[in-house]
């Protein structure tokens, strides 16, 4: 017998979910590969947890950026990992659902396709990741009312309007949550002569920005490596820091949730107007951002709950309506 699996295999986090469990892996898109054999030695939280303590010739890989495959065979073993996480053994006939980015290319979607297909997978199936938002949060997308909402990522992120199964408008940008996490390191490097890690930053990035500055005033006390002696030291960053860090992502996102409403058909502008927007994806946390983009557009705008796991959702929901979704599929494989 066949096994479904629903897979979101994001820049910074990957999902797994099946219909029967629902979410069974939810960790950082990482691998440990042992350089000297080759072999996948861990993935998620382990992975990083293993380079820590392990052997310099054990070495994680991110083998995804801005919502792209970028190493191919790191993300076939990635996949093929998930999938002996989630129990799912090597002679399974794996039918997987998987969601790209609405801005990937054909080259993007037949590389994600294959490193599923080598790492084991019987049969493939591709869903633009706005799509499978909508399913998850309920949303009507085979009607023709208009439902917009936006995929804010790690890597890329995307606003939509949805009506009739597929996307009418779209504003898209390669940035996402981890270029917040980079402008603020930078920005600490230019002012203290410092280096923070990646995990520091998003620390500062949860802890202190507010996409309206409501966080100013407030700081603070962090873990850093001098530039010039590579000496620890000790440094007391900002609110105002962090949210002028990420000053140009927010205009950016902002411009791109602008756009896809901008050209919506009139009858959809007001269902929007009725409806209002809904944010999924991890940037959407950030705080205040629902009250920015509000001010911006005139739309009332909502967050998810648990807006990271709103895409996986949706997948999961499609593995029990492929049938009837087939059309959302096939328009994504082109």
């Amino acid at each position: 017998m066949a096994t479904d699996v629903a897979l979101d295999i994001g820049t910074s986090f990957c999902r797994v979910a099946t219909a029967e469990q629902g979410v069974v892996f939810n960790e950082p898109s990482t691998v440990a590969i042992d350089t000297l054999s080759g072999q996948v030695v861990e993935v998620g939280f382990g992975a990083l947890d293993l380079v820590a303590r392990t052997s310099r010739h054990v070495v994680a890989f991110r083998p995804l950026a801005q919502g792209a495959t970028i190493d191919f065979d790191v993300t076939a073993r990635l996949i093929a990992g998930l999938f002996d996480r989630a129990g799912i053994s090597k002679i399974s006939r794996v039918r997987a659902v998987m969601c790209v980015p609405s801005l990937a290319t054909p080259i993007e979607r037949r590389a994600l396709r294959q490193a599923a297909v080598q790492a084991g997978a019987r049969e493939v199936s591709l869903i633009e990741s706005p799509l499978a938002s909508a399913i998850g949060l309920g949303m009507p997308v085979q009607d023709p009312i208009g439902s917009a909402v936006a995929v804010l990522g790690a890597g890329a992120s995307e606003s939509t309007l949805i009506s009739l199964g597929g996307i009418v408008t779209r504003g898209v940008r390669r940035h996402g949550g981890l270029d917040i996490d980079g402008a603020i390191a930078t920005l600490i490097r230019h002012r203290y002569g410092a280096v923070v890690g990646p995990a520091t930053a998003e620390m500062l990035k949860i802890s202190l920005a507010s996409a309206l500055g409501r966080t100013s005033g407030r700081s603070e006390e962090v873990p850093a490596r001098g530039v010039e002696r590579g000496e620890p030291v000790s440094i007391s960053v900002s609110a105002d820091l962090v949210n002028d860090a990420m000053r140009d992502v927010l205009a950016s996102t902002v411009a791109m949730v602008q756009d896809s409403l901008a050209e919506a058909p009139p009858d959809l502008s007001q269902d929007v107007s009725a409806r209002g927007m809904t944010l999924s994806g991890g940037l959407a946390r950030l705080r205040d951002l629902p009250e920015l983009l509000e001010s911006k557009t005139g739309v009332d705008v909502r967050v998810a709950s648990e807006p990271e796991l709103v895409v996986v959702r949706g997948l999961q929901m499609c593995l029990e309506e492929m049938s009837s979704l087939y059309a959302l599929f096939r328009d994504a494989d082109r």
